[in-house]
């Protein structure tokens, strides 16, 4: 079904290739690599980064970077959550200094982040959600409207805490008091998964599959660097014409009880509040009158 009206469509997206035969016209895409792909943009775009190019392979990655002047570009990739060899950073957010891309263009090619960015380019706009930049993401999204919770996953599979993540998302939309909401299953899903874990992020991801790999790798700083919520409020986007990634500063929403201030213009902050169930590409939709659901 396609919005419409005064209703808000929320679809979880478990892996990227449950996009396929959807209509994605006129809908916002939010994509999430919880470990690590949204919190490295985010971190390399809050550190100067000039754009960000997401490239599939890696052979497209140094085919990318035969079109670039020596000294404009740095290439990134990572495969297995290690850096590929031959590529100046893999796909930690604590590589991308400032004094390391700031300025810069970078070719980025990871296991599923990437991939999940050229997945969604059908939508109207494709933003980088994490735990790190949720509420700036919420407050970027025009509402009412479709939203696509586009979960990266692992190599095509199912991710813990890519679902979490997208749970915290459902969460939120669902305090909008201005708009009916409507979750597809996965959407509902995600959310029972945040609510089960959301007291401990950290923990989750840790026992999760990746971040536990992960761990192993001698990478839990990174871990703990994805577990924060709200630390920045960067929102990346992909450019109209779907071809690199550049990044939003979205200011933290004003309380209505201080003083209007002159300069610059606020975020209002929005509560949200009811659920419906709901399926893409059906007509129908069934209305929940529980809004803890």
């Amino acid at each position: 079904m396609s919005s419409s009206g005064n209703i808000t469509e929320i679809i979880a997206l478990f892996t990227p290739s449950e996009l396929i035969g959807l209509d994605l016209h006129s809908s916002t895409a939010i994509v999430i690599d919880v470990l690590r792909g949204s919190s490295t943009i985010i971190h390399a775009l809050k550190n100067g980064a000039n754009r960000i190019v997401p490239v599939g392979e890696v052979t497209d990655a140094r085919e990318l970077a035969d079109t670039y002047s020596t000294g404009e570009f740095i290439l990134c990739a990572e495969r297995n959550g290690l850096k590929v060899e031959g590529f100046s950073l893999g796909n930690s957010p604590f590589e991308y200094d400032p004094e390391i891309v700031a300025g810069k263009d970078l070719i980025y090619s990871s296991t599923n982040c990437s991939k999940a960015l050229l997945a969604s380019y059908a939508a109207e706009r494709v933003l980088v959600g994490s735990f790190n930049n949720l509420t700036a993401v919420i407050d970027s999204v025009i509402l009412p409207g479709r939203i696509f919770l586009v979960c990266s996953g692992k190599m095509g599979r199912f991710a813990l805490e890519d679902a979490v993540c997208a749970g915290m998302f459902v969460n939120e939309f669902l305090k909008d008091n201005n708009h009916e909401v409507a979750l597809n299953d996965a959407a509902r899903t995600a959310k029972m998964l945040f609510d089960f874990h959301h007291r401990d992020i950290l923990t989750m991801l840790k026992e999760s599959s990746h971040g536990n790999y992960l761990m192993q790798l001698g990478q839990i700083h990174d871990l703990e660097f994805a577990a924060v919520v709200d630390s920045v409020r960067i929102v990346p986007e992909l450019s109209l014409d779907k071809t690199y990634v550049f990044s939003t500063f979205i200011p933290k929403a004003r309380n209505k009880e201080e003083p209007e201030p002159p300069q610059p213009t606020y975020f209002e902050p929005v509560y949200r509040t009811t659920a419906i169930a709901i399926e893409p590409g059906l007509p129908d939709v069934s209305f929940i009158d529980d809004p803890n659901i």
